[in-house]
């Protein structure tokens, strides 16, 4: 019997590939707030955070104007800029041809998850849904994946954690479950130094070479 039987996916840049878009919207957001585009080093220091904390660290005075403003350029964009990575369909689809549970545990909101998976026919591959609006604490902090969890009754040796930030391989160590880095990350690798993933793979079918050596 195969041990890893419960997969948890981040989202964005993870499974969908927002990263244009979430990239332009930031941008746009401190153009028209803070009069500046952001730099990379900011960029990097905020993307995989939650909505409401990227505002707040780029503006303790406009970050509640800021959250409206994105969602409503996101909103206004995503149809246009939200793009599918290779082979993340055929994985999803052999995954559940193993038998595994697919969950989302994301920081995003449920109506872009819904948004993205809906666009790209993958509602089908997934059995349960963690937004950010379902946990009190959001990634680092290991309670989005234990509710993930709690809600299939896993034993935390049968669960996969599979990300693109460092708040995803830090949830999924936290927990205390093994983590996943996609290669097609766009955070530079500089900062997964120190946080040591138990897996990193380079195209979405080398998850499931993971899964199926798994015993």
């Amino acid at each position: 019997m195969k041990l890893y039987k419960y997969i948890l996916f981040d989202f964005d840049g993870t499974l969908i590939d927002t990263n244009e878009l979430i990239t332009l919207t930031l941008n746009e957001t401190s153009l028209k707030y803070l009069h500046h585009s952001l730099s990379t080093d900011k960029l990097n220091s905020i993307l995989g955070k939650p909505l409401e904390e990227q505002m707040k660290c780029l503006s303790s005075e406009h970050w509640p104007s800021m959250v409206e403003y994105y969602k409503e350029f996101y909103r206004s964009h995503q149809k246009a800029l939200t793009k599918e990575f290779p082979q993340i369909d055929i994985m999803l689809q052999k995954l559940k041809d193993l038998g595994c549970k697919n969950a989302i545990v994301s920081a995003k909101g449920i109506s872009g998850i819904l948004h993205g998976l809906e666009h790209f026919d993958y509602k089908k591959y997934i059995d349960y849904i963690v937004s950010a609006y379902d946990v009190q604490n959001n990634k680092p902090h290991p309670e989005p994946a234990l509710k993930a969890l709690a809600h299939f009754r896993a034993e935390k040796k049968e669960v996969l954690l599979v990300g693109d930030s460092p708040y995803d391989i830090l949830c999924g160590k936290n927990a205390g479950i093994k983590t996943v880095l996609v290669n097609w990350t766009i955070f530079p690798k500089s900062q997964f130094i120190n946080f040591e993933p138990d897996y990193v793979i380079n195209t979405p079918l080398d998850l499931l070479k993971i899964v199926e050596e798994s015993s």
